[in-house]
């Protein structure tokens, strides 16, 4: 750690406005045995990071966060077993529902569905909503090998259409990851940059974004490279006359929303910035998988940006996240 990280976290005071925390993740113990289970199909390259709700709530006060919304990270639930996706969905949905009841005001929870099982998708949804109370859904990039976008997950967008539910991706280990380059470097560097980005340029394409637009996309780790591959993908698309069949793809960005989690500055932000409005930005930390030094790096560095200014800050930290949860007020 260099010294002038050092020297933020050690004299980090923070942002007078509360957060709401939108990405940042919960490891139950469900989660964390099947991943001890399942160590060798998780190709993710990273060490799942030590948790416990104590430690959790003493860091989100440390940051300011005064609600964060529950999620489980990469890789996810499912491990090729249809049945024990659905069984492990519902027990961690379940362990974060708890929290919810037990820490008032603290949580909010984005339900795990056992996605590529349409099916048990389905029913998860139900009751998910309906019996735990969930805020929204948090989805993987893709799921053995189905990205979001694909045709055969619809009946999914459309309940979730239906339900005007808010939806976070997460990116995860590409389907088909290639060898003999970077074998040691550690997904979350890299490649989850590509994949949210793959996943959401198909999800445009396919045409899933324009046909159940009641559902709110939030987009992780500040877009990851569509702010930059947004003017080739746009210009590549009149180029081949796709623009024809009506994709915008500069409108369906904008339509969607934004966390900040990660080392969006100092280049990230401003180019998303030049692409979308600030009332499309949420604040995320990616706790306990930013370790919470880094989370505080981070968090001072969004205080003292430039790019940004006090009423954008604090419409990012807290107003834009209540806005898609009114719950939370």
């Amino acid at each position: 750690m260099g010294k002038n990280m050092e020297s933020v976290i050690k004299n980090y005071r923070g942002s007078s406005v509360p957060k709401i925390d939108v990405h940042v993740h919960y490891v139950p113990q469900a989660y964390q045995e099947a991943l001890l289970i399942n160590a060798k199909k998780n190709r993710d390259r990273f060490p799942t990071p030590e948790w416990d709700i104590k430690t959790h709530l003493d860091i989100a006060e440390q940051l300011g966060i005064v609600t964060t919304m529950l999620s489980i990270t990469s890789p996810h639930i499912h491990f090729g077993d249809d049945h024990a996706a659905k069984v492990l969905a519902r027990k961690v949905n379940e362990d974060g529902a708890e929290l919810v009841r037990k820490y008032p005001g603290r949580f909010g929870l984005l339900a795990s569905l056992p996605l590529p099982d349409v099916t048990a998708s389905l029913e998860e949804i139900q009751y998910a909503l309906d019996v735990l109370q969930a805020d929204g859904f948090t989805l993987p990039t893709n799921s053995q090998g189905v990205y979001l976008g694909d045709s055969r997950l619809d009946p999914v967008f459309a309940e979730l259409n239906k339900r005007k539910a808010v939806v976070t991706l997460h990116p995860t280990t590409p389907s088909a990851v290639p060898e003999n380059i970077l074998e040691d470097l550690p997904m979350p560097l890299m490649e989850f940059f590509f994949d949210t980005t793959r996943t959401i340029i198909n999800m445009i394409l396919k045409g899933t974004i324009k046909r159940f637009p009641d559902v709110k996309i939030i987009v992780p780790h500040a877009g990851a490279f569509l702010p930059i591959l947004a003017d080739r993908m746009q210009v590549g698309l009149q180029v081949l006359n796709k623009g024809e069949d009506g994709i915008d793809v500069y409108a369906a960005l904008r339509g969607l929303y934004y966390d900040v989690a990660g080392v969006c500055l100092p280049r990230q932000l401003a180019a998303l910035l030049q692409l979308v409005e600030t009332d499309h930005l949420l604040y995320g930390s990616d706790y306990p998988y930013t370790p919470a030094g880094g989370c505080i790096y981070l968090a001072d560095a969004l205080d003292k940006t430039p790019l940004l200014n006090d009423e954008q800050r604090r419409a990012i930290y807290r107003d834009n996240t209540i806005n898609l949860f009114p719950r939370l007020k």
